[in-house]
């Protein structure tokens, strides 16, 4: 019996030793499985808010549209500029600072306010000719803008946007002019004029702080406040952009409108920034 014992006992060990659960249990814990040593893929998300405020610095180059584009290909027509038909002047540059507060916490909405310089010439497309033109025509427009602005997805690097915006304008100039009497000089006396702007754009963020922008803009800075009237003094002119009807030179129904393409930097404060990574597999 103690016999038996011993051979069923030994038999029984044998048994777990070699069942094929016991050598599976024993191959699993000996050695790493492939998927574990496996170089997994994220996906990298990075959340950002609202800038709290956003400070742009543009430049532009500006095209005169209507009565502040010259007749005459972009060349000074001394008789039009004369008898009031248009400005004179056609090509511009501009640069302005632009502040942005948005109005609720998504950041969509902003107002917007800019301090804004545009001066246009007669001569600027002919700066690389080799004849200089004899008479010229230049204004000098200081603006201050307010406004509203749609910023679509504030969130993302690529964001774009749409305004619009009441500015007032102080237009001055002066003028070099031949005519039957010779070659006038003149100083067009700053005039103070209301109007309207609105434009579109994009910006790219390139870090939490600053990206750069890209615009196109249309405005018209004399929509209100036309008027015309003879000057005290000989050698200066009024900004005449009002249309009369006693056949007063220099004078006549004009609009200071401009289209302009603009690109800027931009200055962020208040970004914060979350990253996530998520496991493709």
């Amino acid at each position: 019996m103690i016999l038996q014992g011993r051979i069923l006992t030994l038999f029984f060990l044998c048994s777990i030793i070699f069942h094929p659960v016991s050598q599976t249990r024993a191959y699993l814990g000996s050695s790493s499985d492939s998927t574990e040593s496996r170089t997994h893929e994220y996906i990298k998300l990075t959340i950002r808010n609202a800038p709290v405020l956003t400070l742009q610095f543009a430049v532009d180059y500006d095209y005169g549209v209507f009565e502040l584009s010259a007749n005459d290909n972009g060349d000074l027509n001394q008789e039009q500029f004369i008898t009031g038909k248009n400005f004179g002047v056609r090509h511009g540059f501009g640069a302005n600072v632009t502040a942005k507060f948005p109005l609720h916490k998504a950041g969509n909405l902003r107002l917007t306010s800019a301090l804004m310089y545009n001066r246009f010439t007669s001569k600027f497309n002919k700066l690389f000719a080799e004849q200089k033109e004899q008479d010229f025509v230049k204004y000098d427009v200081y603006s201050i803008s307010f406004g509203l602005e749609d910023n679509f997805n504030p969130g993302l690097k690529l964001r774009a946007f749409a305004g619009i915006g009441i500015l007032g304008s102080i237009i001055s100039g002066k003028a070099q002019i031949t005519d039957d009497g010779g070659t006038n000089e003149y100083s067009i006396n700053p005039a103070f004029r209301i109007g309207l702007n609105i434009y579109s754009g994009f910006e790219y963020l390139i870090n939490k702080n600053f990206g750069l922008s890209f615009g196109l803009k249309f405005t018209h800075a004399n929509l209100w406040l036309k008027e015309s009237k003879i000057s005290d003094s000989p050698g200066e002119l009024e900004l005449n952009d009002q249309k009369v009807s006693n056949g007063q030179l220099y004078s006549g129904y004009r609009q200071f409108a401009w289209g302009s393409f603009g690109i800027g930097i931009n200055y962020y404060l208040g970004v914060n920034e979350k990253v996530y990574h998520y496991r493709k597999f």
